[in-house]
């Protein structure tokens, strides 16, 4: 029985290589080279590095809709697709077209999240479980039965990229402990209820602009979820400059604070006024509560602890952290 691994992007690559290990007729398929880099130069996708370390058949297709969809499932030669952060549309036809089905692995606890962003809108909502979804393909988008899930109540500090890391490794464990029922045929089925359904559309650069009304929580939450693109950003602006100078910062690692008698000074403080400065961090206001940026960096700098980066640009209390200028807010891409 031959095995189909679709993929393109990091997600797969635990499962794929623990599926070598149980399968001995399994091939890929993946996305053509692209452009990376400043000097875009063509490149393999992270799954198809993986994947001709491993020395794997690799099958590469730009669209699995439609006659090509089928004629890549005829080139193949697969009985049995699983598929893993591949970013290509299944047609109808192909999934159809698969004797023993599509099986897909997604980031998320399904019926929510379905979408391409699933393990950062879950961060950025303050889920507080999630996890990985193994179900049946069907043309409507993540909507198919759920085969497993595994569940995971994530650490409080957790990013976006550490998730991913750590969820990938659970997706292989899932998909290998139910590998023999999908090559029976017969897996089990739960149909999702699509009146619980939530949606995770693909992130846009702007969602990375803080917005300082917003409450603390929440601007930790995007600092963690937005890790490692496209990173959350802010201007500042010294305080006897007031808004006529900023510079853009780069923030990366944030504690949101409980209040405190000794800080009742933030109420009458406007949001983004930075109320403390200090070895452990900067203490700005928010729409609620406090935060305390730990970690940041200047553009074109490295990422530096607070306490370093003191020593290169002096922030102190009075400066303020500004809502970005009205152009940007509607600025996507990578």
């Amino acid at each position: 029985m031959r095995g189909l691994f679709l993929g393109s992007g990091p997600f797969g690559i635990p499962a794929l290589r623990r599926l070598q290990e149980v399968w001995p007729d399994l091939v890929v398929g993946t996305v053509p080279d692209a452009p990376q880099g400043r000097q875009r130069k063509l490149a393999p996708c992270p799954l198809k590095k993986a994947a001709l370390e491993s020395g794997l058949e690799i099958f590469e297709t730009d669209r699995l809709k439609g006659k090509s969809g089928r004629e890549f499932l005829q080139l193949t030669g697969a009985e049995l697709v699983m598929t893993a952060d591949i970013r290509l549309i299944l047609g109808r036809s192909f999934l159809e077209g698969v004797p023993l089905g599509c099986f897909n692995l997604h980031g998320s606890i399904l019926p929510r999240w379905r979408g391409a962003a699933p393990i950062v809108r879950a961060l950025l909502a303050g889920d507080e479980e999630i996890g990985v979804s193994l179900y049946r393909m069907v043309p409507a988008l993540d909507a198919g039965p759920v085969v497993a899930v595994h569940r995971w109540a994530p650490p409080e500090n957790v990013t976006a990229d550490q998730a991913e890391e750590y969820l990938s490794e659970r997706a292989a464990d899932l998909l290998i402990d139910n590998l023999a029922a999908l090559q029976s045929g017969q897996p089990p089925l739960l149909d999702q209820d699509d009146a619980l359904a939530t949606f995770a559309p693909k992130v846009e650069k702007s969602e990375g602009w803080i917005q300082w009304g917003e409450s603390a929580d929440h601007i930790d939450r995007q600092i963690r979820a937005l890790q490692p693109w496209p990173k959350t950003r802010s201007l500042w602006s010294p305080a006897q400059m007031a808004d006529e100078a900023s510079e853009t910062l780069i923030l990366h690692q944030a504690a949101a604070l409980e209040s405190s008698s000794d800080r009742q000074e933030s109420a009458v403080e406007s949001p983004g006024t930075v109320v403390e400065v200090s070895e452990e961090g900067i203490v700005v206001v928010c729409g609620h509560g406090l935060i305390r940026i730990e970690r940041l960096q200047r553009a074109g700098k490295k990422p530096l602890q607070a306490v370093e980066f003191l020593r290169g640009l002096k922030i102190a209390p009075g400066d303020s952290f500004l809502d970005p200028p009205q152009q940007t807010k509607g600025e996507s891409g990578r």
